[in-house]
């Protein structure tokens, strides 16, 4: 073979490679183009991209206001105006406050000396929202006091937040 031939297959070879390496790399740009960004459609039917990478990294951050918002304009204010009023009902009303309590403290029941050892309102934002579909699944059913206070207790129970000490 002629060394003019073997100098063209030689840089044919070294053309394809280059292109086979220039294929692999737009391959990989265009992967990392769409790294962690997902086309959604929100309620009005907009389409956007959501990053759904930084959503999953950063989960639920505490935000103070919304944490605000949640617990006073929400479950605070659902439980004033749902609830019976009246010394009567004082009694009753404390064991769904200690139940609800406990769930946003994630445990932490009062002790024999009133101390609970966590602040309710600086929960879990994930925890005061389901305290509040709990209290507004409540509500739209017409349920008891007693249906209430079980749910909360039940879910207490099952996380492992133990029994109150009244019962």
């Amino acid at each position: 073979m002629s060394d003019n031939k073997k100098s063209n297959q030689k840089k044919e070879s070294e053309k394809l490679l280059e292109q086979e390496e220039l294929e692999r790399m737009m391959l990989i740009s265009k992967a990392d183009e769409v790294v962690g960004e997902q086309l959604t459609i929100d309620t009005e039917g907009i389409l956007q991209t959501e990053n759904e990478l930084k959503k999953f990294a950063l989960g639920d951050i505490d935000d103070p206001e919304r944490k605000y918002d949640i617990y006073y304009k929400g479950i605070s204010k659902l439980l004033l105006k749902h609830l019976p009023e009246g010394k009567g009902y004082k009694k009753a009303r404390d064991f769904i406050y200690e139940e609800k309590n406990t769930y946003l403290t994630r445990g932490h029941r009062i002790d024999e000396k009133g101390i609970r050892g966590a602040d309710s309102r600086m929960g879990h934002i994930e925890d005061a929202d389901k305290i509040l579909e709990l209290i507004t699944h409540w509500i739209i059913k017409k349920g008891s006091m007693v249906d209430l206070y079980s749910t909360i207790r039940d879910l207490n129970i099952k996380l492992g937040y133990g029994k109150p000490s009244h019962e």
